[in-house]
């Protein structure tokens, strides 16, 4: 069981972001959590309409340009036809940097899960443009969970096939007890995956690099991909493990559109600066690129976890 108190929901009020409240009501509604709606407006748009206009919103005290409207019960309906009552906080903030500004109102609010969508590309007046969504992903005390924009909007939530890419350092058992718990919620299978990085064999495989005769590193993998998969399968009906070899970012994009993927679960570290440029980021580059919901938490982020990775975990009813 996950432990979703409260979710963060930027806005731009656009259809990509539609698609995304979408899950954020399906989470709210299973584990009992409040939405947050929230509006970023740059001071060039701080005198434009937007929907945020018609509600009793009250300026907060000691935070100039801050507004907010105390929860209220909202019925909800999403396009999947899933309806119900969440409590719906409204806020709006007028910023030059919108992701710095989700990003703070997370830490302040102490939030769960940010909930955003994402239009994969690159912009500075865009709440959700890719470079915003990158640094929220990179730089959020919790996990965010993107939805990125495609060519027409998304009945969802629909969740089939939970996909967790997992490195075999000791935070995979942390994405995959997220992915596990996930996958029970949206009732759907679940499939560990690695990726064998081409010229490149870490410790995780208690291999020494040096060495003149390599063992079979893709075995190794294996065995210890199955060891994951071990710890969650009993809270998940369908279990499977994948090992390919060649470049992660790109596998998990490639596996993600052949095998019908509906949701990427994976770690980011955090990284940045010059070393995030030079070795870029396995996550962002899934973030912008995979055509499904990508679910992130940083590698010593906040967990959502009611209990630590692997102990006392039951399969979801």
């Amino acid at each position: 069981m996950l432990d979703i108190n409260r979710i963060l929901f930027p806005t731009d009020f656009s259809a990509v972001a539609e698609d995304a409240f979408s899950h954020a009501a399906h989470l709210a509604m299973r584990y009992d959590a409040e939405v947050y709606v929230f509006n970023v407006v740059t001071p060039q748009e701080a005198h434009e309409m937007n929907p945020m206009e018609y509600l009793p919103l009250e300026e907060v005290e000691g935070r100039p340009g801050m507004f907010y409207m105390p929860a209220e019960g909202v019925d909800v309906k999403t396009p999947s036809e899933e309806e119900g009552r969440v409590r719906v906080t409204y806020g709006q903030i007028e910023s030059v940097s919108p992701a710095h500004a989700i990003i703070e109102q997370a830490k302040s609010d102490e939030v769960d899960l940010i909930v955003m969508g994402t239009h994969g590309r690159r912009g500075f007046d865009r709440l959700l443009s890719g470079s915003v969504s990158e640094e929220v992903v990179r730089e959020a005390p919790c996990p965010v969970f993107t939805v990125l924009a495609g060519d027409e909007p998304t009945a969802g939530p629909f969740v089939d096939h939970v996909l967790a890419p997992v490195d075999l350092s000791d935070q995979s058992h942390l994405v995959a007890d997220h992915a596990a718990e996930l996958a029970a919620t949206y009732e759907a299978r679940l499939t560990l995956m690695h990726v064998v990085e081409q010229a490149a064999y870490p410790t995780v495989y208690g291999v020494d690099p040096l060495a003149p005769d390599l063992p079979n590193v893709e075995a190794r993998a294996r065995e210890a991909l199955e060891e994951v998969a071990d710890r969650v399968r009993d809270r998940v009906d369908e279990v499977q493990t994948v090992i390919t070899t060649g470049y992660a970012a790109r596998d998990i994009v490639d596996y993600v559109e052949e095998g019908d993927v509906d949701l990427v679960v994976m770690a980011t570290h955090g990284r940045t600066g010059l070393k995030r440029f030079v070795i870029g980021s396995v996550a962002e580059k899934v973030v912008r690129t995979a055509p499904c919901p990508v679910f992130t938490l940083r590698s010593f982020g906040r967990s959502l976890l009611l209990q630590p990775a692997g102990e006392g975990s039951e399969k979801a009813s």
